[in-house]
């Protein structure tokens, strides 16, 4: 037997050992816990980015809009789909690139603003939306929005001069990287981020993101090369791409540019946005469109 101070050193020692013993099976758990949070996000990212759906919930005759669809096949494996509403094959043409989330359907009353505004619109599906076939993908919203504007020049006579591209949420990414290969008259920027990773960033603060990242849509780094008139509308409000990425993108461009702050948050209809954004919008497409 130790005698009595011999016998608490010893177990002072042993106390200590086992506590680091515990703490670095802790700290082992909790970095493996780690580590296997990271492999899901970097294999399951697509799945944070994009949400398609297939569920039409109305179509332009709701909006009292006459209508065509269209359908491009971009590979063996691809079909995309979209609607045209043709008012004058003379008039400026706005093509649409929405977001991550439902399809086009969700969209009719950007196609009634574009009437309103005496232009052609054109909305269409990426891959994977709506009636469109494949998985959506970085390289894919992009060889699809390329496919839909050569079929517009090519198949419908559209003169590029009249051309503008409207990019809403991650569909600004996408008509930004669309405008670096089949460059429009003009685009317009509604509510978009800088760059995928930069969003995700600020909404996983506790992750690295840009690590982990396979998609980019890096529309900070493209739009200082755009000689094009750009026109940045962002929401005050907006509570899913902060105000800031608006403010940014802005900065980065290079004239001709304009900004537009609006009140109001992310998934308002362009209907709600007020008179002053359907003018800014007018007034934009006035100036770039060439007058004949």
């Amino acid at each position: 037997m130790l005698p009595i101070p011999a016998w608490e050193a010893y177990n002072e020692r042993v106390n200590w050992r086992r506590w680091v013993i515990v703490l670095s099976v802790l700290g082992a758990l909790a970095a493996g816990g780690y580590i296997a949070v990271c492999g899901l996000v970097y294999k399951y990212q697509d799945q944070m980015v994009y949400f398609p759906s297939d569920y039409f919930i109305t179509d332009p005759t709701s909006a009292a809009l006459q209508f065509e669809d269209f359908s491009i096949e971009v590979s063996p494996e691809v079909t995309i789909t979209g609607w045209i509403v043709e008012k004058d094959p003379d008039a400026p043409w706005i093509l649409q690139f929405h977001g991550n989330a439902g399809n086009i359907s969700n969209r009719v009353d950007h196609l009634k603003l574009i009437d309103e505004l005496g232009c052609n619109g054109v909305l269409f599906d990426y891959r994977g939306y709506g009636k469109s076939t494949g998985k959506p993908s970085e390289a894919g919203l992009v060889e699809d929005g390329v496919a839909v504007v050569r079929y517009l020049k090519e198949q419908r006579g559209v003169d590029p001069r009249f051309l503008i591209y409207w990019g809403e949420s991650l569909g600004g990414g996408v008509a930004a990287a669309v405008a670096m290969k089949e460059e429009p008259r003009g685009l317009i920027l509604q509510s978009t981020f800088t760059s995928v990773p930069d969003l995700g960033a600020e909404v996983y603060p506790f992750l690295p993101v840009r690590l982990l990242s396979k998609t980019s849509f890096d529309t900070a780094e493209r739009i200082p090369t755009f000689l094009f008139p750009k026109l940045i509308v962002h929401g005050h409000a907006d509570t899913v791409i902060p105000f800031q990425h608006g403010q940014r993108l802005y900065q980065l461009a290079v004239e001709p540019k304009t900004f537009l702050r609006v009140e109001r948050g992310h998934n308002d209809s362009p209907l709600e946005l007020g008179d002053e954004f359907k003018l800014a919008v007018q007034k934009f497409v006035a100036e770039a469109v060439p007058q004949e």
